[in-house]
């Protein structure tokens, strides 16, 4: 019985690392190939850097720390108009209906990118939207039309 489980996760494994060193090898060969050097060296200053001794973040986590508050941001109001969405759509009034049926295939008929654009470049200095803003109202209109 555990030899039936076992044999799938161990090719499963097998075949993740067989993967990463499939990926790492062509990496590597392309890179002497083109005789590039890495610069490994750089990249921790890119993380965190240290300053009237302390450490501070700087791009690459700044980054990651905005990303995830974006996320988890979007996250809260594509459950919230995901859930307005389905109980239109549930509901008996027909303007309901219509307008949650016409949110969600104008959101899926869209790319993501042209409905960025449009809330970043359009819509978002008319309403007065800073940048962060206008990444969660994108994020959460997109993914609120699939929940």
């Amino acid at each position: 019985m555990i030899y039936r489980i076992a044999k799938p996760v161990f090719q499963a494994i097998l075949q993740i690392i067989l993967m990463i060193v499939a990926i790492v090898w062509v990496l590597d060969s392309g890179a002497k190939a083109m005789d590039y050097q890495w610069q490994w060296h750089r990249i921790p200053d890119y993380i965190l850097f240290y300053e009237d001794g302390e450490w501070w973040p700087a791009e690459l986590l700044e980054g990651l720390l905005v990303t995830i508050k974006i996320s988890a941001l979007s996250l809260v109001f594509t459950l919230i108009l995901g859930l307005t969405t389905a109980l239109l759509k549930m509901s008996h009034s027909r303007v309901g209906r219509f307008l949650a049926t016409s949110y969600v295939e104008i959101i899926r008929n869209t790319p993501l990118l042209v409905q960025i654009y449009l809330l970043y470049f359009v819509f978002g200095p008319v309403i007065g939207l800073d940048r962060f803003s206008t990444a969660v109202l994108a994020l959460a209109l997109f993914q609120g039309a699939y929940t």
